[in-house]
């Protein structure tokens, strides 16, 4: 908001300053013409934070060569939007007291709340004024009489002199004993500031002022209105009685008696009267009125200043020509690591990677962490929802594993491995068909020649490189395995995503295929009206708080949730009441909007702490899908140095927090989890320009070292850390740093407006992004590229702040709306993406 303001300030400072540069160097001398001007720029400035931005100019930039994508295979959209299991806060932590941090000033709210209090000041003072005034306009007596001109006049016992409100002209009691030439002066210069409705156009003059406190041109503003409403009037009251030095002594008598409050136009205020007598002197001829005719001539000299002041100017790059490659077709690029994957459920598959001596895990829908073995053989995974364990040396020997998991057993059967046995001479025809991935996405198989291709519902297809018997692979890091059943018949598929892992999809029919096909056109026919028009479902509110209470008491409505959803509460049912049972009741619930997969957006208050809720309802009125992410409570957490780790502890009975860290350093890092003894534990490694996230509570310390295990620091949970970005320049640093950066990347903005039109076309440029950013956009594409046809064409992109994670925020304004973005770039390849509502 402050940002807003001040830009809309600046932008009515230079408009004020065209006009006064346009009416000094014409020599305008006219005070009609001047108050004309002068209104029409007051107008502009209190519409300004509405209507920047509006006009655009847009100006085509040269066409930079560079590759074309093909069409892409995007992975399930649901693993964007998946519910986020929470780790159990363990019975037997040992309580610490709170982290000293230290004082941590946030100059934007302070910057907020200083604006708020005087701006509040200043209304609250009008607002009195005015009420005060209206008060002592109903208790003065109406004065009637024949001489007089046709105007409402009352007398008043609390004014020394003539006043006007509104179209209310108050009279002392003395005026009955006036001479007659003094009575005529005084209603003519009043009515003519009734005629001019001079009353309320200092009152909006006010406003502004009120509103744009801070910026000296607002003041100006009045002053500069009120000086040209008296000059008129006196104008007007000298013609009316033809005598400029009497006129001028009763100025000068009505100087010292009147007393007039913040909103009534007082005939002689004691500080302007000087200047208006020496006027009054000196000019030698009245101003010549303007008409109505006049004065709209003078509004439409004015706009073209009104619509620059408030415009933008937007760059537009037309499409890149595709690049000539010197080499020829590129080489296929084949699938490398070696890969166990075991299925631990109907849709969840665990996938162990050998990379030389190192052992990597991967979840489904989680990233991909190497494995730490112990020294009795045990290795172990840190899921979010919880450390998985199994026999290292069992992974090598068996089929199967029996993995460990918040004290109970999973066995999980290998279903796949790579590399695949040499491929034999095999129809691809008993590969075509259909593959359910999710409640409303199949996995299209079609062969063409002697190529097999793949379409994801609402995505373009890619065809892929055979690997070996039943599996194939495409862009080298993504695998796709075909699975058969007893009767040696493919029944599954298995696809490997390198971001996002491995999800199982079952063979359906045309039937069934058509009818996802058809619920996916449905829900994508919807979410760009809903984007645009930020309305909750109805209901949604009333499902959030139910499902939060029957979470609580562990015995959730399954009858209320689709299939794959009610399999996943099921699965992870004790984790769940165990943070809401931490969380408390619930105090309040409130719409925070609608994100860009058509999920309603709810922020909770709880007894002790805070939440994010992201539900989307299916048209049968059941959840689809929730996801949940724990906000923590009002403790801000810190970053502390390595030098502390032997000093924090985890803590027991705090708030459950969500916590994510972004790797910027150049190179692989470590995340470990400090127990109540202070040791490590739960370690993950997380890739250059990749994101990891993990549910704990606030103020468990969890420790960020290099590769090597050496320490670069401490975090601990809290508000100002839920997000934070590992870099060389901010290691231990202070959290919000990054936020304190004032100005946007260098080529964010350019980089925002590629990929936009990208997106909007349907052929982002994945080039130039990091591989899970890449896989984002995939997964979005086809809601992303909705909703950008409803918002129409691309008008403006304006800077509007840092988030904690160091990605600009932007709002880009539309043909038919507008939305916000937040960005990331690194070396010219975008880091971070989000569009839509994000807290």
């Amino acid at each position: 908001m402050i940002a807003t303001l001040a830009e809309a300030a600046l932008r009515s400072f230079v408009l004020g300053g065209v006009v006064w540069f346009g009416l000094t160097l014409f020599r305008v001398r006219n005070p009609h013409v001047h108050m004309t001007a002068w209104v029409v720029v007051l107008m502009a400035s209190l519409a300004m934070p509405f209507v920047m931005h509006w006009p655009t100019l847009t100006i085509d930039r040269l066409p930079v060569s560079g590759p074309v994508p093909g069409e892409s295979w995007p992975a399930d959209i649901a693993m964007l939007e998946t519910s986020q299991p929470t780790l159990p806060i363990a019975p037997g932590a040992v309580a610490a007291p709170p982290v000293a941090n230290g004082v941590l000033v946030d100059w934007w709210l302070v910057a907020t709340i200083v604006y708020a209090g005087i701006a509040g000041l200043l209304l609250l003072r009008l607002a009195i004024g005015l009420g005060l005034t209206w008060r002592l306009m109903r208790a003065a007596k109406p004065v009637k009489a024949a001489q007089l001109i046709d105007a409402d006049i009352r007398v008043s016992r609390d004014v020394g002199g003539p006043v006007t409100f509104g179209s209310t002209i108050l009279v002392p009691p003395q005026f009955a004993g006036w001479d007659a030439k003094k009575r005529l002066a005084v209603l003519a210069h009043e009515s003519a500031h009734v005629a001019n409705r001079d009353f309320y156009v200092l009152l909006l003059a006010s406003l502004n002022r009120a509103v744009f406190w801070f910026s000296p041109f607002s003041w100006w503003q009045l002053a500069r209105l009120a000086e040209l409403a008296e000059i008129i009037s006196d104008a007007q009251a000298i013609e009316v009685i033809d005598d400029r030095l009497s006129y001028a002594e009763i100025l000068l008598d009505f100087a010292s008696s009147v007393k007039p409050r913040p909103v009534e136009l007082a005939m002689a205020r004691a500080s302007t009267v000087r200047a208006r007598v020496e006027r009054i002197i000196a000019v030698a001829a009245l101003p010549v009125a303007v008409g109505w005719r006049k004065r709209l001539w003078i509004a439409a000299a004015i706009v073209p200043a009104v619509i620059v002041s408030t415009g933008m100017i937007a760059y537009r790059t037309p499409d890149p020509a595709p690049a000539i490659a010197d080499g020829g077709e590129v080489p296929a690029q084949h699938y490398r690591p070696f890969v166990n994957f075991y299925a631990m459920g109907p849709a969840s598959v665990f996938a162990i990677f050998r990379e030389g001596d190192e052992l990597y895990g991967q979840v489904t829908g989680q990233r991909k962490f190497r494995l730490s073995v112990g020294s009795d053989g045990t290795a172990s995974y840190a899921a979010s929802s919880g450390e998985i364990t199994f026999s290292a040396d069992a992974e090598r020997r068996s089929a199967e594993l029996m993995l460990r998991m918040n004290g109970r057993d999973i066995r999980a059967v290998r279903v796949a491995e790579m590399p695949a046995p040499a491929a034999e001479a095999v129809s691809l025809d008993q590969y075509v068909g259909w593959y359910r991935l999710a409640p409303n996405r199949v996995l299209s198989v079609r062969r063409d020649g002697d190529g097999l291709w793949l379409q994801e519902t609402g995505q373009g297809a890619t065809q892929v490189l055979a690997e070996g018997t039943d599996a194939f692979s495409f862009r080298g890091d993504h695998l796709v395995i075909f699975l058969r059943d007893e009767q040696a018949k493919v029944s599954r598929v298995l696809v490997q995503s390198a971001v996002f892992g491995a999800r199982l999809a079952t063979r359906v029919d045309a039937a069934v295929a058509q009818a996802v096909e058809a619920d996916f056109a449905r829900r994508l026919a919807k979410v760009s009206d809903r984007f645009r028009e930020q309305v909750p479902v109805a209901g949604s509110k009333e499902m959030v708080l139910a499902g939060i209470e029957g979470l609580r008491h562990g015995t959730p409505d399954y009858d209320r949730m689709s299939a794959p959803l009610a399999a996943k509460v099921h699965r992870y049912l004790a984790e769940m009441q165990t943070t809401f049972v931490a969380l408390g009741t619930v105090e309040s619930i409130f719409f925070r909007g609608v994100g860009p997969g058509g999920y309603d957006i709810y922020g909770a208050k709880f007894e002790n702490g805070t939440a994010e809720f992201r539900l989307l309802l299916e048209p049968d009125g059941k959840a689809g899908d929730v996801i949940f992410r724990a906000d923590g409570n009002d403790e801000l957490g810190g970053i502390l140095p390595c030098s502390e780790e032997a000093n924090v502890r985890g803590r027991a009975g705090t708030s459950p927090i969500r916590i994510m860290v972004y790797n910027e350093l150049g190179e692989d890092i470590r995340v470990f989890n400090l127990d109540a003894d202070g040791n490590r534990k739960n370690q993950s490694l997380v890739r250059s320009n990749m994101s990891w996230a993990a549910t704990t509570t606030v103020n468990n310390p969890w420790v960020i070292a290099d590769k090597s295990g050496r320490c670069l620091e401490v975090l601990m949970p809290g508000r100002q850390t839920r997000f934070h970005n590992v870099e060389a320049s901010n290691l231990g640093a202070k959290p919000g740093r990054a936020a304190r950066r004032a100005v946007p990347i260098a080529n964010g903005e350019e980089m925002l407006r590629r990929y936009i039109a990208g997106v909007g076309k349907g052929r982002p440029d994945y080039e130039h992004m990091t591989p899970e950013v890449a896989d984002l956009t995939r997964q979005q594409l086809p809601f992303d590229q909705a909703i950008l046809a409803r918002l129409g064409e691309l008008r403006a992109v304006s800077f509007r702040g840092v988030t904690a994670l160091d990605s600009d925020i932007y709002i880009a304004q539309f043909a038919n709306g507008s939305a916000e973005w937040r960005i990331g770039v690194r070396n010219g390849t975008i880091t971070k993406i989000a569009l839509g509502p994000n807290f």
